[in-house]
């Protein structure tokens, strides 16, 4: 956070993790439809990591007092059943061996793997001195609040006991580490470390990101390169940052970019972000996160990998603490303000973080696409680890998550509390109200998370299903089949009750496929060698690396689940020095232990996307060196209740001849006080090319353009349409501007005088008079969100405008966009709007005479961005594709229930709010908080005196009745992007396919782009102007729709779109070629050649 640097430092050390309530399992096993959880009697596993809070110890003096302690399951007897290793906080580490049928006996002390350290955190297992034994590794915090010892390395002997020779392998660090993972960076054989730690807070962890540059030996990262049995450490020259910022608590090793060399991504909690390390082949690392990641979670947890759409690249689940209660929502801490990211971004550095879970979808060597509130993942509460297995063993990954905290320091009365003055000098130097400030603070008592996995990466919460409903708090957390039966089991290393175990009851249900690994010296179990199944032309792939989740580490072995197929067709074996072996027609419900055997080169080459890129980014972009830059406005800061901002609608942009020399120019317009800009066509370049009359205009924010011969005098003008959401009620630079060309130049001519926030401008001969008249549509009224706007129909008298008076074309809502079209096939010009809160609305013309008429079989209320038509089903008629918000955004919308904003004056001071409700549980709740609502309408704070009290409310309970009885209500049913099918004139909606809705769709533009003699359409889109709790809708890397069916991503065909939010799609010329220009918000315009 970026505010007062004492205070921060106070409030971090209670701002995560606390004390709280102990809840015991019962004596009996406890069931759910998969997992049943068999009590320590039953197991013989009765560890309990019991941590005891004392006047000198406890979260208010070691912010990570309950992040708990480490789980590592692995065979460390070669018996073929695999032993478990539970490490302590406060009390000693227990080592489990597995004597068949789930019995457990405790071998501790004669292991000799209690351990000396003070404060234990993380544990692995894993082959460290190469000689076939699973080792332990524990990490430990050392060097605070009176924590000795060190990082403790247990070197297996073979006999069932263990030698601690940390200092002999270089290992034995006094740092603050939180975790370990073994891999071979260098693929020089042996097995590497990177040794995660994690800071605490002091001035020193403030400040500009790039602290992470000056290493800090407690809390910095370390690279341990394996030099014959000795770590070194290599950090600072293999590029791994080891600053006093880096809160490292989740770490996931995979390659992520399949060039045969296993890269890192860490998780940080606080506001340092996560890190994005791609080896690079040559003993470095590069940290790349800005360029694949639009945005990371904020207070990052534990995480894990797994391809979860069988494409044979490894996706990534991150995991952040977002309540899915309402109560628990609205009573808590989550998202900076929006004014306290954009000082976090562009002064002090850092990446784009929110408060939720994240999915990333590897979109192979190009930015990931992040899902996870369209996969239905967002929100599991105070989570800590995840891990993606195939539970059911139907060959879809499912992810199960560990959760909960004993009390929630996020808490807002506590943070209240605690805000004040005199509460804070006395919590920094005394202890008289630190068991008052504990008290406040709410339990954070909560369920584990389990999710089926399915189609289309869409998840299904099964928790209380597949499990039964727990209330304990779940820390580490690891995977292994505990009993030998084929499925996968789990253990959690829970806090102040015994350690939780989760028994797979699958078992003959479904059938599985499980590999062990006989590598060679030094890595044995093959840490790093990958696996790619095939089964009816499906494929789905693994790779083995164990520390996985947060703080622990599963067994060494792969999994696989494979419903009923009997047989697997082929398994491809890739080992970590890049050979690989085929074994064909594998029988399924067995354990295979494979070897290097006929190994050849594997080529990487062959992993990487083979469809052919279709647009090539121009150098020189043609001349064209347009950057549209956003003004400083936001109008959230104004009307403060606004869904999403209405001041970043531009750049404008028209195409069309401007000098008469028979070539179509380039104009884009300008934000606020930035001035238009103009290119003309040349022999071989776009030449800029400034038209004072237009240009000087520059006070006007421009959103809309059109270039046309509006006067019938054989030279094109120009019409601007103004918005911006800036100017208010009747200031001039709200007119939309018209300029006539002339032998001279440009002059200002007149419009009918309006003051509207414009959208769209597009033009038709609607009265069949020959020359073109103009529809203008307008988004919004400003500081009156919600009102409607009036759009205008403008008759054309030889260049002069007359509104044409039409009621139900004026007020048709918050238009975004419209199109000229012959719906109803009578040979005329009909036309379609389309906006935000409303449903399409259809005009005939009837004789010059627009009519509104009802071609759809019922009303689609979306936030519609734009439309086009296009014949989607190819059916010989014209559909029309409609670009919506899409299904990864936290708004939610349904038929059953719409999502709902009310409009009015609500607290009856002259100026309107609006207030947006989305339904849970079936009420509806307003989507902002307290904090939001009350500095809108300050009578809320004496109605509500507390957040607890606010905390659940729905809006019934948060509105007057009678307010929202007279409110005007805007509601959206869909939030899909899809296409309205014709079906003889009649119109149905039909939502596209689910790749297509991770982002808002904002552009379209149809050719034919593949030269087959047919067109298709191309879609862009993303955005940006919503607030932090919403995040940031950046995944969208545009799409190739040739029909329904027939989809193909951006980023497959060379387009560089995500990351980015796209305003235009347009097809220009230059010397007789075709060349795409794709126009952003705040960004650069890229030009693209479509190829031969």
């Amino acid at each position: 956070m970026i505010t007062n640097q004492k205070f921060l430092h106070w409030m971090s050390r209670y701002n995560f993790f606390v004390l709280f309530t102990v809840v015991l399992l019962g004596c009996g096993p406890r069931e759910g439809e998969v997992f049943r959880n068999p009590s320590p009697s039953e197991t013989g596993i009765n560890f309990q990591n019991t941590v005891t809070e004392s006047d000198d110890l406890n979260i208010l003096d070691y912010l990570y007092f309950y992040n708990g302690g480490g789980v590592a399951i692995g065979d460390i007897n070669g018996d073929g059943l695999p032993d478990v290793f539970l490490s302590g906080n406060q009390v000693k580490n227990r080592l489990y061996l597995n004597e068949g049928n789930l019995k457990f006996r405790d071998i501790t002390d004669t292991a000799g793997v209690a351990g000396g350290s003070t404060w234990n955190t993380g544990a692995i297992m894993g082959d460290i001195n190469g000689d076939g034994l699973l080792d332990i590794y524990v990490c430990a915090v050392v060097g605070i609040n009176g924590f000795n010892g060190h990082n403790e390395l247990y070197i297996n002997n073979g006999d069932n006991t263990f030698t601690e020779s940390a200092a002999e392998f270089g290992l034995d660090f006094d740092t603050y580490s939180s975790s370990a993972a073994i891999l071979d960076y260098d693929l020089d054989g042996d097995l590497d470390m990177y040794l995660l730690n994690h800071a605490v807070h002091t001035q020193e962890s403030y400040g500009k990101a790039e602290v992470r540059q000056k290493r800090n030996a407690q809390s910095g990262d370390r690279l341990l390169r394996n030099d014959g049995g000795i770590f070194v450490d290599v950090s600072e020259e293999a590029g791994i940052y080891g600053g006093a910022n880096g809160y490292g608590l989740g770490i996931a090793i995979a390659d992520f970019n399949q060039d045969g060399y296993p890269d890192i991504y860490v998780g940080n909690d606080f506001h340092e972000d996560d890190y994005y390390y791609i080896n690079n082949g040559n003993g470095t690392f590069s940290e790349q996160l800005r360029s694949y990641f639009g945005h990371t979670t904020k207070f990052s947890m534990g995480n894990d990998v797994a391809d979860i759409n069988h494409d044979g690249w490894p996706d990534i689940i991150s995991l952040d603490m977002l309540p899915e209660d309402e109560k628990v929502l609205k009573s808590s801490e989550g998202d900076d303000l929006t004014q306290t990211q954009i000082l976090r971004v562009s002064r002090f550095g850092y990446h784009y973080q929110y408060s939720r879970n994240m999915l990333f979808v590897n979109q192979q060597n190009a930015p990931y696409s992040e899902t996870a509130i369209q996969s239905g993942i967002a929100a599991t509460d105070w989570s800590w680890s995840a891990l993606f297995g195939d539970y059911d063993q139907d060959g879809e990954q499912d992810i199960f998550i560990s959760n909960g905290i004993p009390k929630r320091p996020n808490d807002l009365d506590f943070i209240k509390f605690a805000s004040d003055e005199q509460i804070k000098n006395k919590l920094n130097n005394t202890k008289l109200v630190d068991q008052q400030a504990i008290n406040m603070m709410p339990s954070g008592v909560t369920h584990n998370y389990v999710f089926k996995g399915g189609e289309d990466m869409k998840y299904q919460d099964m928790s209380g299903i597949w499990t039964a409903k727990d209330t304990l708090i779940s820390g580490a957390t690891a995977m292994a089949d505990l009993d030998n039966d084929g499925d996968l089991d789990l253990i959690t290393n829970t806090l102040n009750s015994p350690a939780a175990l989760y028994i797979n009851k699958t078992d003959t249900k479904a059938n599985y496929l499980k590999l062990r690994f006989n590598y060679k010296e030094k890595n044995k179990f093959g840490i790093g060698t990958k696996v790619f199944a095939y089964i009816k032309g499906q494929l789905q792939y693994k790779e083995l690396y164990t520390v996985r989740g947060f703080q622990a580490s599963s067994e060494p072995m792969v999994h696989f689940g494979f419903g009923k197929q009997e047989k697997i067709d082929s398994i491809k074996i890739v080992w970590p020095n890049k050979t690989f072996q085929v074994i064909k027609e594998v029988a399924t419900n067995q354990t295979l232990v494979i070897s290097p055997e006929n190994t050849k080169p594997f080529n990487y080459n062959s992993l990487s996307p083979t469809s052919k890129k279709m647009f090539h980014k121009v150098t020189g972009n043609l001349g064209i060196n347009f950057e549209h830059v956003e003004d400083n406005y936001l109008d959230i800061n104004r009307q403060k209740l606004i869904p999403y901002q209405i001041s970043d609608r531009g750049p404008a942009l028209a195409f069309g001849d401007l000098n008469g020399d028979g070539k179509k120019d380039l104009f884009f317009g300008g934000s606020k006080y930035i001035p238009s800009r103009i290119f003309l066509q040349g022999d071989t370049t776009y030449l800029e090319k400034r038209i004072d009359n237009i240009a000087n205009d520059s006070i006007k924010e421009d959103i809309t353009a059109l270039i046309a011969d509006l006067n019938k005098d054989g030279m094109a003008d120009l019409v601007v349409g103004t918005g911006g959401g800036d100017f208010y009620n009747e200031m001039p630079p709200l007119t939309d501007s018209y300029y006539l060309q002339n032998s001279t130049g440009f002059e200002a001519a007149v419009l009918p005088e309006y003051f509207e926030n414009a959208a769209v401008i597009r033009e038709s001969d609607f009265d069949n008079d020959g020359d073109l008249d103009l529809f203008i549509g307008n988004n919004a009224i400003t500081n009156d969100f919600g009102n409607i706007p009036n759009s205008f129909l403008l008759r054309n008298n030889q260049g002069r405008f007359t509104v044409v008076e039409n009621k139900e074309l004026q007020k048709l809502g918050m238009v975004t966009d419209a199109v000229w079209t012959d719906f109803d096939n009578d040979g005329v010009l009909d036309l379609i709007v389309v906006g935000e809160w409303m449903t399409p609305k259809f005009f005939k013309n009837n004789k010059g005479q627009l009519i509104e008429t009802s071609p759809l079989d019922r009303p689609y209320n979306g936030l519609w961005e734009c439309i086009i038509p296009f014949d989607m089903d190819k059916d010989g008629d014209l559909d029309y594709l409609l670009g919506n918000w899409g299904g990864n955004t936290k708004f939610k919308a349904s038929d059953k229930y719409p999502m709902k904003m009310f409009y009015s004056d609500f607290d009856q001071n002259g100026s309107t709010e609006t207030v947006v409700a989305i339904e849970k549980n079936g009420q509806y709740y307003p989507l902002e908080g307290l904090d939001e609502l009350s500095a809108q309408m300050v009578g809320l704070r004496k109605k509500f005196l507390t957040y607890k009290s606010f905390a659940g409310k729905s809006i019934e309970g948060v509105l007057d009745e009678n307010a929202l009885k007279n409110s005007t209500v805007l509601e959206v049913n869909t939030l899909e992007s899809g296409y309205l099918e014709n079906n003889d004139g009649k119109y149905s909606f039909v939502p596209f396919k689910s790749e297509l809705q991770v982002a808002p769709i904002r552009a379209f533009v149809e050719y034919d782009f593949d030269k087959d003699g047919n067109t298709e359409i191309l879609a862009a889109g993303n955005y940006f102007g919503i607030k932090p709790y919403h995040g940031r809708l950046d995944s969208f890397s545009g799409a190739l729709i040739k029909d329904k069916n027939d989809v193909i991503l951006g980023n497959k065909l060379g387009l560089e779109l995500e990351l980015k939010s796209v305003r235009h799609l347009k097809m220009i010329d230059l010397n007789g070629k075709t060349y795409l220009l794709v126009t952003f918000n705040d960004d650069k315009a890229q030009v693209y050649d479509l190829g031969d």
